[in-house]
């Protein structure tokens, strides 16, 4: 995210507050839109054989969510003391959310992801139908 040393010169001067809440709600929009984008092109390039698993792809897909994560968690630090003081930065909750599903999403190692394709294309996954009744249910 480039701009985030623009928002550094905007919230050490700190003269218009509101500037500063509308410079932070932009670069979230931004970052929204990044990720919705990113999320995009990873739905476009998945495979049409449930079977393949384009490694090089993956390993992309995953550098760009990292890459953007990074960058969020840079933005999400600069607007924290912004929300202690009591402002209200547009997006921010919906920002933080993204940012966790990314976070959580690589911390399933490349290998992980690779072995439970494998899996399931051997027929060796429980369906997600069978996993929600059994937690309806209360049997695991």
């Amino acid at each position: 995210m480039v701009a985030l040393p623009l928002l550094d010169v905007v919230l050490s001067s700190d003269s218009d507050r509101h500037k500063s809440e509308e410079v932070a709600a932009e670069l979230i929009l931004a970052a929204l839109n990044d990720i919705r984008h990113i999320e995009r092109l990873d739905e476009n390039l998945a495979p049409a054989d449930p079977t393949d698993f384009d490694r090089q792809t993956v390993a992309i897909m995953r550098g760009m969510y990292d890459d953007w994560a990074r960058q969020t968690e840079g933005l999400l630090d600069r607007i924290a003391p912004l929300e202690r003081t009591g402002r209200l930065i547009a997006g921010s909750d919906e920002l933080r959310h993204a940012h966790g599903r990314t976070r959580a999403m690589l911390s399933i190692s490349m290998e992980r992801l690779e072995r439970g394709h494998r899996d399931a294309v051997a027929g060796r996954a429980i369906p997600i139908e069978e996993v929600r009744r059994g937690l309806r249910s209360g049997t695991h």
